[in-house]
């Protein structure tokens, strides 16, 4: 009888390591979304001399996950820089007020 309940403690302690692990893997996630959305809007409003000596090279930056807001914003503040841009999976906000991404329609 003893066996069994150790194996259960162990059992239960396994499930509170796993648990751990999980919250940690989604609070580094949830980090990392906010340092790429802090990244992207760095770039897109206050970028270095190396992002426009690159984007004169041609280079495209790919914006991903973006409020439309934003966008439609860096349409006007950043128009000559337009060309170099490309965003992706853009945020609509919806009747509820909750922000979703439009289906393009690409399946």
């Amino acid at each position: 009888m003893n066996t069994h309940l150790n194996t259960n403690n162990g059992s239960k302690s396994h499930l509170k390591g796993i648990n751990s692990l999980i919250v940690m893997v989604l609070l580094v996630a949830s980090a990392s979304v906010h340092a790429t959305d802090d990244y992207q809007l760095k770039v897109l409003f206050t970028p270095s001399e190396t992002n426009l000596e690159a984007e004169s090279k041609g280079r495209v930056m790919i914006y991903d996950g973006l409020k439309s807001e934003t966008v439609d914003l860096v349409m006007n503040e950043q128009f000559r820089r337009i060309d170099n841009m490309m965003f992706v999976r853009t945020q609509y906000v919806q009747e509820s007020g909750e922000y979703e991404v439009e289906d393009d329609g690409c399946d």
